[in-house]
């Protein structure tokens, strides 16, 4: 093979490699969504918990100040069932009408009530930590 054609072939596989990765980084970033200078904490019920692929689906309803209920969208950042599973989690974890307190980044866009979770997990309402049960290694 000349040297022409393997820096040609090594090109196109490269290129070939970005049109497969970028648009799965892209897919999983938050950038743009949430504010990450901003940490805030949430209480309220569980309305659903949704415990499939790709992601898991938290929706808490909280009041606000003014008495009004909204809807909050948790996200635990993209991770998938598997990831949540080796931390505990299951499909029974949370029950519609359970009491939470969240932490975590607000969406930027201020209506659209969207809470982006890093590394904690939600607590109980009186702050005591939510029973997970990691599988046995």
């Amino acid at each position: 093979m000349t040297h022409t054609k393997q820096i040609f072939t090594g090109l196109v596989a490269g290129l070939a490699l970005a049109a497969v990765t970028l648009p799965a980084i892209a897919h999983h970033s938050t950038n743009g969504i949430y504010d990450q200078a901003v940490e805030v904490e949430l209480s309220g019920k569980v309305k659903a918990w949704k415990f499939i692929n790709p992601h898991p689906s938290l929706t808490l309803t909280v009041v606000d100040e003014k008495g009004e209920a909204h809807d909050w969208d948790v996200s635990y950042g993209g991770s998938a069932v598997a990831h949540l599973k080796r931390r505990g989690y299951g499909a029974d974890t949370f029950k519609p009408g359970d009491e939470l307190k969240v932490k975590g980044h607000p969406a930027l866009v201020k209506e659209a009530y969207g809470l982006l979770m890093e590394g904690g997990n939600p607590t109980h309402a009186d702050g005591t930590p939510w029973a997970l049960t990691p599988p046995a290694r």
